[in-house]
């Protein structure tokens, strides 16, 4: 494994020494990325008292050029704007929350607050300073598109069984037998796989928009490969948020008829889908390790989880129980006879739905923070979708908002927060379509400002 490692350094120097000379920010921040998806802990780690990975050092890489390149043309110290402050803010807040009350056994909520919560924000702040062009926004793309072909064709590899052709091998290892027999990719979880592939998905879907008549075909295909890749995770709200996501993309540019026809016909669908596949659809397997029967219970899980939720909230409404404290904090709860309810089965899953397990850990101050956060990014990146400016800008604002659709709705069913990259890939999302909205709010407000000047000049006058 330390053999593939090094080999795998070697290659991708050679992308990421030209990246490292121009300060490509953008670009190493995707590279980081790729690297922490394919090649993350699992691959090769090495263990202390912080466990340092490939992905880590080249994060830690990317945060020095950044610091370092403060000087040069290539970035800049933006103005701070009201998604700055929230993010800061969130951060602050989930470190006190993981400080308080005696450290429970096994993970330290510090040093998961240091990787989920603080290495986003810190990637966020990386992206915000780069100078953004449409060059780099059309090779996130191409990067994302390339990610997503990876996942697609592994996970299909994986729902079938042919595990002699994944790569890396720690994929097809029985020893890691949670989700066994779904596409979970590298990531180990078909949740957090399936994602990443609705990102690539809306990335392939905008190429597809501006394409000629063979780049059309060539996209086409390129979804169609991400879309098999989406059905063998297996995954009911990876499936819901694929087809949300691409519906966003095309809503944006279909005309009104044709988007009135669709909306119609989406809900006779699922109507459709819910009374004749109801049964089914509870009780599929999935896992190679699940029963049918296991699979139906899953779902019936999520009830109890969110009672357990609701009465942890309302003792601690305001601050929380503490970030990382949830399986200690939780276990009272489960005794609880008022509501007629086997709580118990509760016992020993986290919770499976991103809103609660912050308003449990974090308090509904956490949560309103981090709600304003993705409210602020959904905002800014549907405006910039219809703004008049360059299409690769525009159409990476579509990217952004349908990637945070896949995110919220598989956020609805899993706690995505604590999924290996996944708040990676949200927070650089968020950087940059914060940096691209506020490129094209600052020479209004300048304009409205010297308007002003001119006003105030005048009745001086």
């Amino acid at each position: 494994m330390t053999f593939l490692a090094v080999l795998f350094l070697i290659a991708i120097s050679v992308w990421f020494v030209p990246a490292l000379e121009r300060a490509r920010l953008p670009l190493l921040g995707a590279m980081v990325l790729v690297v922490g998806t394919v090649f993350g802990p699992a691959f090769f780690a090495i263990q202390g008292p912080m466990q340092i990975s490939i992905d880590r050092v080249l994060f830690v890489i990317l945060c020095l050029v950044a610091f370092f390149s403060l000087r040069g043309s290539t970035v800049r110290i933006p103005y701070l704007v009201t998604t700055d402050w929230i993010v800061a803010a969130y951060v602050i807040w989930v470190a006190v929350s993981a400080l308080r009350g005696e450290p429970p056994h096994g993970t330290s909520p510090l040093g998961t607050w240091i990787f989920y919560v603080l290495m986003p924000a810190m990637m966020y702040g990386v992206v915000r300073l780069a100078k953004l062009r449409d060059l780099d926004l059309c090779r996130l793309e191409t990067a994302f598109i390339g990610i997503g072909i990876y996942l697609a064709v592994t996970a299909v590899l994986e729902s079938r069984g042919f595990y002699a052709f994944v790569f890396p091998r720690f994929i097809a290892d029985p020893k890691q037998w949670e989700f066994l027999g779904r596409g979970r990719g590298p990531l180990l979880n078909p949740s957090a796989n399936g994602i990443v592939l609705t990102l690539a998905l809306v990335a392939a879907a905008v190429r597809w928009l501006r394409a000629d008549k063979r780049g059309r075909l060539y996209y086409a295909l390129t979804m169609l490969v991400i879309l098999a890749g989406v059905y063998s995770t297996l995954t009911r709200s990876v499936w819901i948020g694929a087809v949300l996501a691409l519906a966003i993309v095309f809503w944006n540019v279909t005309p009104r008829w044709m988007k009135a026809l669709s909306l119609a016909g989406s809900i006779l669908l699922a109507a459709l889908l819910v009374s004749g596949l109801k049964d089914q659809l509870l009780r599929m397997k999935r896992d190679k390790n699940l029963s049918a029967a296991e699979a139906e219970k899953s779902v019936q899980l999520r009830p109890l989880l969110a009672v357990v939720a609701w009465e942890m909230v309302k003792d601690a409404p305001v601050q929380g129980h503490g970030f990382g404290h949830y399986f200690r904090s939780a276990k009272p709860y489960y005794s609880d006879r008022n509501y007629g309810l086997p709580l118990e089965i509760a016992r020993g899953y986290n919770q499976h739905n991103v809103l609660l397990s912050i308003a449990v850990d974090c308090g509904l101050v956490g949560m309103v923070m981090f709600v304003a956060l993705i409210g602020h990014w959904i905002q800014a990146s549907w405006r910039l979708s219809l703004a008049t400016t360059s299409v690769p800008q525009r159409h990476m604002g579509l990217v952004v908002v349908g990637a945070i659709a896949g995110y919220l709705v598989g956020g609805m069913f899993q706690d995505v927060t604590i999924m290996p990259m996944i708040n990676m890939y949200l927070f650089f999302l968020g950087g940059l379509v914060t940096s691209l909205h506020q490129s094209i709010e600052e020479p209004s407000l300048r304009r409205c400002n010297a308007s002003q000047h001119s006003e105030r000049e005048l009745a001086l006058v």
